[in-house]
């Protein structure tokens, strides 16, 4: 007989919160009829933010062996979960990040039972053999290879690194390669029971659904699991108040330059998230944004980029530019300099101001267009601590006005508090050019 049952948290913004109290087990569901399919999706709270030194990359590796095999589905009994789903048109994935890991699965919504099915037994009954690991660890160390190759893969590993002395944000999610090179199968084993455990996860469902039907599907076939026993070790190390700009450059082959400029700013749920993010689409949304007409309208970069991260813990506002051929690295940062400057010390046009704000509502819209989107918008709220953000960053947005932006670039933004790099590209990195 199914113990669970379960409880009503909280309704907002077409979301409603559900909690199995057999096992503690948090269930969004959130109907929209826009096609006849359905996504589920299930979020845990792990990420490479929870990983230990010397044991860095230990959440991505075990993304990886979480498709090898389950009690139930695997390939002895030609029921490996990629085939299952493949067999029912489906479109799946899994992906590891900072704060969460999260595996996710859009079916015909007559199949959405296969994706519960497959989700809730892998969430205990993962196999995580030495075998599967010798395998996944080369595919992984092909994966560190390639991002050795690319210029803002390693721009990006670079300024994590530099800007996080303190706190786990600066390790890399894939791992740093001696400690991918030495994970052993007991250390995965021990991780997966301390973090994949209902009590630790959300179940999201969303598409062509009614609300109850989607909970009892959810009920049946995670009810049954039990809540996990092992302590979970919760990060408390806060990175320390950064008192001076720090730089690197990176020389390596390549045919482009990269620039890569990062504030620290504070967590996600923060309320100056909002403006911090109506800033970046200021700066670099659309030809008529302040760094793109300085940059790219004038051919000296060939693209420009600014985002406010949200994270769990205190992340970063980034600015990314690509380099035109021949353009000096220092010329381009000194323009960076200048406008988030000005950004900071005069307040925004009422045109522009209206237009990021737009651009920023836009943006959150799209996001509930189709149910893969609508998941994968709740499953970054559940990771930075809050699935009700989700419902609530349209008002934060529309709330914003031009002192809020100009206050936040003037207390953040500011040279003490940022990490720059570039990368050089040679044609000889040995030798130079």
């Amino acid at each position: 007989m199914n113990k669970a049952s379960y409880e009503l948290v909280e309704r907002r913004g077409g979301v409603s919160e559900f909690r199995l109290s057999h096992n503690g087990l948090s269930v969004l569901i959130a109907p929209t009829a826009v096609a006849p399919v359905a996504t589920l999706g299930v979020v845990y709270r792990v990420g490479s933010k929870d990983e230990v030194a010397g044991h860095t990359g230990a959440t991505h590796m075990l993304e990886h062996l979480m498709f090898k095999g389950t009690k139930r589905f695997n390939r002895s009994r030609g029921t490996e979960i990629a085939r299952v789903l493949q067999r029912v048109g489906a479109n799946f994935n899994a992906t590891t990040w900072l704060d969460r890991t999260n595996y996710y699965a859009t079916v015909p919504v007559e199949h959405l039972e296969t994706a519960a099915d497959i989700e809730a037994d892998r969430m205990r009954g993962a196999l995580v053999r030495d075998e599967d690991l010798e395998k996944e660890r080369s595919v992984v160390l092909n994966e560190l290879d390639r991002g050795e190759n690319e210029p803002f893969e390693i721009l990006l590993k670079g300024l994590f690194a530099h800007a996080f002395i303190e706190h786990p944000y600066h390790h890399p999610t894939i791992g740093w390669r001696g400690d991918v090179e030495a994970i052993q199968g007991e250390t995965l084993r021990r991780f997966y029971n301390t973090f994949y455990q209902p009590d630790n996860a959300s179940v999201i469902v969303a598409g062509d659904i009614e609300e109850k039907p989607a909970l009892d599907l959810v009920e049946r076939f995670f009810g049954p699991l039990e809540s996990g026993s092992a302590r979970r070790p919760r990060g408390t190390i806060r990175e320390g108040r950064q008192r001076g700009e720090r730089r690197f450059t990176v020389h390596r082959s390549g045919e482009l330059g990269f620039i890569g400029c990062v504030w620290h700013i504070p967590e996600g749920l923060h309320r100056d998230i909002a403006p911090l993010g109506v800033a970046a689409q200021i700066l670099t949304e659309g030809v008529v944004s302040r760094l793109s007409r300085r940059l790219v309208e004038t051919n000296l970069c060939l693209g420009v980029h600014a985002s406010a991260m949200e994270t769990h813990d205190p992340g970063l506002f980034q600015v990314f530019a690509t380099l035109a051929p021949g353009v000096e690295h220092a010329d381009v940062e000194a323009m960076i300099f200048e406008e988030v400057h000005a950004l900071g010390t005069a307040m925004a046009e009422p045109g522009e101001l209206a237009r990021a704000k737009v651009q920023c509502r836009t943006d959150l819209a799209f996001q509930r267009e189709s149910p893969a989107r609508l998941v994968s918008a709740l499953t970054e709220a559940v990771a930075i601590g809050d699935w009700r953000t989700f419902a609530d960053e349209m008002d934060r947005v529309a709330e914003v006005g031009p002192e809020d932006v100009m206050r936040v670039c003037q207390m953040y933004l500011k040279p003490s508090n940022r990490t720059v790099g570039w990368f050089v590209p040679e044609s000889d990195p040995e030798n130079g050019r």
